[in-house]
């Protein structure tokens, strides 16, 4: 395996990754983005009130958003696998 296809890897794996993590990062931004104007209007600094929203918007995310990314990482590992011969190289 060469260095060339080791990098290939790499990225592809990276790529993968940007784009399953990237709409539950957005649901976080937006949620945390809300709760801080939230707070500032209302001048409550409270870190529990900070955190709580962004954790349960985050886990309703990735509860609804599994089954999307479950499909996108087994057709992203069968590609994998299935051109692997040519890795073995």
């Amino acid at each position: 395996m060469g260095t060339d296809q080791v990098v290939e890897l790499g990225r592809m794996m990276l790529q993968e990754v940007a784009l399953l993590i990237a709409p539950l990062l957005a649901i976080t931004v937006c949620v945390s983005l809300v709760v801080n104007i939230v707070q500032v209007l209302t001048s409550l600094q409270d870190q529990t009130l900070a955190s709580v929203p962004r954790l349960l918007a985050t886990g309703v995310g990735l509860f609804l958003l599994m089954p999307w990314m479950w499909r996108h990482l087994a057709h992203f590992t069968i590609a994998m696998l299935s051109s692997f011969d040519r890795v073995l190289q």
